[in-house]
């Protein structure tokens, strides 16, 4: 099976949970006793990534009588069972009596515990107002089957918590922040992680649900493990797993050597640039390449050298601007028949030398290629086409503004794919790889890759793994992607969103690669 699983309406996920679980109520109690303690366990993976969890946390449960309060009450318990010192508020929208059978029964296991306690709406008001504070809160007020608007009493909740940034520092949603739905909104609670049970839904993956959804993560609860088929998605895209990277955690044959493993030739950096070609450099040997060449302007090769002495280092002649150039072109030409994949752009700049020299390198190269940053314009579009016949895949590698520059502001990006005959790895926060026909969508990584260079180690690791199985281009795109932003996650777990360093990140790699 492909490694991914469905993105669904919230509509279509309730009808896809009713014929999974029926009205068998201890299915669904198990089911829910996966989705509470997978979300617990996933905000103890994830509370790092703003400060180290207390040994006594503070957590805030949000309760609404339905199945999605019960999430919540079992994921707070999650959370007790790894820090028991801790204390958690739960507030309940509802009276005990009106709490659905199995929230109760979620209630009653966490009350059984030591340091759980239960307020009411207006209590809980009158705390918040006295400045009382938590480290998590847990949105289970509502979940896929709410329909807007929300009641007074929620209303009131989601405005005071979103009102007052200080009372919790970290905000987990619960398969949906409440108040988020198909519908459009005006008001959800404002999470700073939505973690979706069981099913991805789409309405997280929305633009205009962007500000309440913050980070999206699933918990899989295992509703996909048996080859259960949900309907076609309405939006065509699904939801890549870790699972994507099961091909690179095997051991490697032992009869392999370095021309196993491809040798990638990179066209990357300028004198104005130099960094960009050091961290494609860092991602094509992370990932695993037998061996790199970089083609690199002269003036800074052998410094390149001492530092990554890994890579092969062949100093270009460089242009009067500090560009590639004529001299650059023909190493390329002469390193062809030996690499197995070319990556280019990525910090070359946009001078007239430079971007005459990259056009005929794209025309001509019969590698399969990746083209990045600078690469990315009109005028490089129109040479992929040119390309001769038996010329390998081209995966695009653009942010949101590279990708309207190529396709224009308001582009498909199937139709676009599907024109150009390219596989494209559309990044943001969430990266969406698509080859015309599939989109396959990766919610790894963060804000922590919101710096210069982050996309130029991409490129790196695209570059090694397209070099590894050409034939499978989409497949690799998105294993690059996946394992970027696992490794970014690992970062921001380390250091934190705002005081990492884009070089870090490929020294978190083997570290993603190698998570259970």
């Amino acid at each position: 099976m492909p490694p991914v699983h469905p993105i669904l309406t919230c509509s279509e996920a309730r009808a896809l949970e009713e014929r999974l679980l029926g009205s068998d109520a201890e299915r669904a109690w198990a089911a829910m006793q996966r989705a509470g303690a997978g979300v617990g366990a996933a905000v103890l993976n994830d509370f790092p990534q703003w400060r180290p969890l207390p040994r006594d946390p503070r957590v805030l449960a949000l309760a609404g009588p339905g199945h999605n309060g019960g999430d919540a009450l079992l994921a707070a318990q999650e959370i007790l069972r790894a820090r028991p010192r801790g204390r958690v508020t739960v507030v309940l929208l509802e009276s005990l009596e009106q709490l659905k059978p199995l929230t109760r029964r979620a209630w009653d296991e966490l009350v059984a515990r030591e340091g759980v306690e239960a307020l009411a709406p207006e209590p809980f008001h009158a705390r918040l107002r006295k400045g009382e504070t938590w480290d998590v809160a847990l949105d289970g007020l509502y979940g896929m089957a709410f329909r807007p608007p929300l009641r007074e009493s929620a209303r009131k909740i989601v405005m005071a918590l979103n009102e007052n940034p200080a009372a919790v520092g970290f905000r987990a949603a619960v398969d949906v922040p409440s108040g988020v739905s198909d519908a459009p909104t005006d008001l959800a609670f404002r999470a700073d992680f939505t973690y979706a049970t069981g099913i991805v839904k789409s309405p997280l993956l929305a633009a205009v649900n962007a500000e309440w959804v913050g980070r999206v993560r699933y918990v899989d609860i295992g509703f996909f493990d048996k080859g259960c088929e949900g309907p076609a998605p309405a939006s065509g895209e699904e939801w890549l797993m870790p699972a994507a990277l099961e091909p690179l955690r095997r051991l490697r044959p032992s009869t392999g050597d370095k021309r196993t493993y491809g040798r990638v030739l990179i066209v990357s950096g300028s004198r104005m640039y130099p960094g960009a070609q050091m961290l494609n450099v860092l991602g094509a040997l992370r990932a695993g390449a037998g061996l790199v060449t970089a083609l690199t302007p002269a003036s800074h090769a052998g410094a390149f050298a001492a530092v990554r002495p890994e890579a092969m280092w062949q100093a270009c002649a460089e242009e009067a601007n500090g560009g590639h150039g004529a001299a650059t072109l023909a190493a390329a030409r002469e390193w062809w028949p030996r690499a197995t994949v070319m990556l280019a752009g990525s910090g070359l700049g946009r001078g007239k030398p430079t971007q005459a020299m990259l056009r005929e390198l794209v025309t001509d190269c019969p590698l399969p290629l990746v083209l990045d940053a600078d690469a990315l314009q009109p005028a490089i579009l129109e040479a992929v086409a040119q390309r001769p016949a038996k010329a390998g895949p081209v995966i695009l590698t653009p942010h949101a503004g590279e990708f309207a520059r190529l396709a224009g502001e308001r582009a498909d990006l199937r139709e676009f794919c599907r024109a150009h005959r390219v596989v494209t790895v559309l990044k943001g926060p969430l990266t969406r790889v698509c080859d015309g026909g599939r989109i396959w969508v990766s919610g790894f990584g963060g804000p922590v890759l919101a710096r210069g260079g982050s996309g130029d180690v991409l490129a790196g690791i695209v570059g090694t793994l397209l070099g590894q199985t050409p034939a499978d281009a989409f497949g690799a795109a998105a294993r690059a992607a996946v394992w970027h932003g696992l490794a970014a996650d690992a970062l921001a777990r380390a250091r934190g969103d705002t005081a990492a360093l884009t070089g870090e990140l490929p020294g978190h790699m083997a570290e993603a690669l190698r998570e259970e």
